[in-house]
């Protein structure tokens, strides 16, 4: 199956493909029935130690990545939202992957080949510039996650994955800040690296302080400077 006008509309207005929307090489790997991907809500599309699978954009949907150890135990390591990408750290050396991917929404997804997102990179500038930007991206959310769990309590990695861990990046301290929490709760507490009990008590803390406001599975931060100051009192320490 192709992609939809609407599909395609997303992939180019997703950070990796805005403004190469005229490239013949994107074009033709949009032509590619082959390269698009559907996975219905549950899906484990992606295995550890896969070699080579390619790099996977969402166009819509959500994904976690997970891994599992010896006694089956579960943890999320990270949710990847409509525009993102994943395995891209597997594009240039043919190396497995060492963690699992599963769709937590119905979802499209557009895959590339690894040779596919070289052949890009050798003949486009501005493509190889936003693939290098993104991996650098991921390692920073790698350091941050370790300064995190080892310096922060739980109700302080709360708060911050509110401010920093969704789509903020326009985000300003003056800013007001409305999220809808596209996870079950048990998944955010295994991506925080705390207990569901924990991250309820955190929750709860933030509310009483007056800090969030919770109605369903939304959330409202009135005033994300006053959050901020709460987690980070003398500036951000990431």
């Amino acid at each position: 199956m192709s992609f939809t006008p609407h599909e395609i509309a997303l992939l180019k207005s997703s950070r990796l493909f805005a403004g190469l929307e005229e490239s013949e090489r994107f074009n033709d790997i949009l032509n590619r029935p082959e390269n698009r991907l559907q996975v219905p809500e549950g899906c484990c599309f992606l295995e550890r130690g896969t070699r080579s699978p390619g790099l996977y954009i969402l166009v819509h949907g959500s994904v976690e990545i997970f891994f599992c150890n010896a006694e089956g135990e579960e943890k999320v390591l990270h949710f990847i939202k409509s525009g993102e990408t994943l395995a891209e750290e597997t594009v240039s050396d043919q190396k497995a992957i060492n963690y699992w991917a599963r769709s937590l929404t119905p979802t499209v997804m557009l895959r590339i080949p690894p040779a596919e997102v070289l052949a890009w990179m050798d003949e486009s500038w501005p493509f190889a510039q936003r693939f290098l930007e993104l991996v650098s991206e991921r390692i920073c959310l790698l350091y941050a996650d370790v300064v995190t769990f080892y310096s922060k309590t739980a109700v302080q990695r709360l708060a911050c994955y509110l401010i920093c861990g969704f789509e903020t990046s326009r985000l300003t301290l003056k800013d007001s800040l409305s999220l809808a929490i596209p996870v079950p709760k048990k998944n955010l507490a295994s991506r925080l690296s705390i207990s569901q009990t924990h991250l309820s008590r955190a929750l709860r803390d933030l509310t009483e302080r007056g800090l969030i406001t919770q109605e369903g599975n939304r959330l409202q931060v009135k005033d994300v400077e006053q959050l901020a100051g709460y987690v980070c009192p003398h500036g951000c320490d990431l």
